[in-house]
């Protein structure tokens, strides 16, 4: 979609973060921009931001795990513009770290809710207007997690392949249909926003009794901190490559190219049915000689 002008993109988790600089990267192309996000107080700040920038904002509270409150959003996309042009299906969260054995029903529920279902209405709501038209993108926030199977990471990874899984799935059907309608599948790294911080957010009804339960030791991150900023991407810098991605039409997004051998190593051992290669933590690779 190369003609960015006066259409209409509808970005969810964008009160911070990539979401955010989302918003404002469109925003700067003349588009006009609908704001989604659980988190009112900071959403209404972060629309005033972008209005700032020149752009028409709409921020509209969502929950992407809500199937009505989804539905509520898409009527609010048709009734202030008509139907949405670019839509980024970017909320996400991530349970604490530690063994598959330590997550409860509540983790697993809450980061399916928010990273798979949160897809999955965001296709039912948006793609069939895409397709009628045929013309539009949908930008699907997948992970190097959903490319590879680190350990710690078991609710994530099983969220981030699935959403992998179903942009692939969604490109090959648009492809078998001859529409124009394009999909980008986004696969950052690691990036300076507040997704370790998701806790926040969490609805009452998924909080587990007595509060989250501390990493374990093995699944903890938190020695990596000191280093985080050297490494990660600036949400701005993922926002410029996403917008490349879309004008040019291009499926694949990766915001470096640290984890393509682990990548690999993972598709080899697929090919020679070798067990997993994945080992140590998710930060790893970039520390890796």
């Amino acid at each position: 979609m190369r003609d960015l002008e006066g259409k209409t993109a509808v970005i969810t988790g964008s009160a911070s973060g990539m979401g955010l600089a989302f918003a404002e990267c469109f925003g700067r192309e003349g588009m006009n921009v609908v704001m989604a996000d659980i988190e009112e107080p900071a959403l209404r700040v972060a629309a005033t931001r972008v209005e700032s920038l020149g752009a028409t904002v709409l921020p509209v509270v969502t929950d992407v795990g809500d199937e009505g409150s989804m539905d509520a959003l898409g009527q609010a996309v048709r009734d202030a513009f008509g139907a949405a042009h670019l839509v980024c299906l970017n909320a996400g969260v991530t349970p604490p770290t530690g063994p598959i054995e330590s997550l409860t029903t509540n983790d697993w529920r809450w980061v399916f809710d928010v990273n798979l279902f949160g897809v999955v209405h965001g296709i039912r709501v948006f793609l069939p207007e895409l397709k009628a038209r045929d013309e539009g993108s949908l930008v699907i926030t997948a992970s190097v997690a959903g490319l590879t199977s680190f350990p710690w990471l078991s609710a994530y990874n099983a969220t981030k392949h699935a959403v992998t899984s179903i942009a692939e799935s969604l490109y090959a059907e648009l492809a078998e249909d001859g529409s124009r309608v394009r999909v980008h599948c986004l696969c950052p790294g690691m990036v300076a926003t507040r997704i370790g911080d998701a806790e926040r957010n969490r609805p009452k009804a998924l909080q587990n009794a007595g509060g989250v339960a501390p990493p374990s030791p093995s699944g903890d991150l938190s020695e990596y901190a000191g280093s985080f900023e050297h490494f990660a991407r600036q949400p701005p810098e993922v926002a410029e490559l996403v917008l490349a991605a879309v004008v040019e039409e291009r499926f694949w997004i990766e915001t470096d190219s640290v984890y393509r051998e682990a990548i690999k190593a993972r598709h080899r051992s697929i090919e020679n049915r070798t067990p997993p290669p994945a080992t140590g933590t998710i930060m790893d690779p970039y520390f890796a000689k």
